[in-house]
């Protein structure tokens, strides 16, 4: 995963996209900056990710962690308690598996 601590996919499919993806990509973006972390981690907006029915979706590395239905504050939350303080925020998970 080359040299950066986390590799981010945000879902750029046909339903994330107009559900908001590029307001989240800014919001990411900036929480990353404030945070310190754009150095250590790697944005990329993926293809379809297959949850489209809980979009606006968001997988994080290493895991998968499987983040979905998310708003501008989910994913500050997601910067600030995953990237940073490296516990998953279980209220964005998008399944059960993943909370435990």
């Amino acid at each position: 995963m080359s040299d950066k601590r986390y590799r981010i996919y945000l879902c750029g499919g046909p339903n994330c996209t107009p559900k908001g993806r590029d307001i989240l990509l800014r919001a990411l973006e900036d929480a990353l900056w404030t945070y310190q972390l754009d150095a250590v981690v790697d944005v990329r907006v993926s293809g379809c990710q297959d949850r489209c029915d809980f979009a606006p979706n968001m997988t994080v590395w290493p895991g998968p962690y499987h983040y979905s239905q998310l708003t501008p504050d989910a994913v500050r939350q997601i910067v600030q308690e995953h990237l940073q303080g490296g516990q998953p925020v279980a209220i964005w998970l998008s399944n059960e598996a993943e909370r435990r």
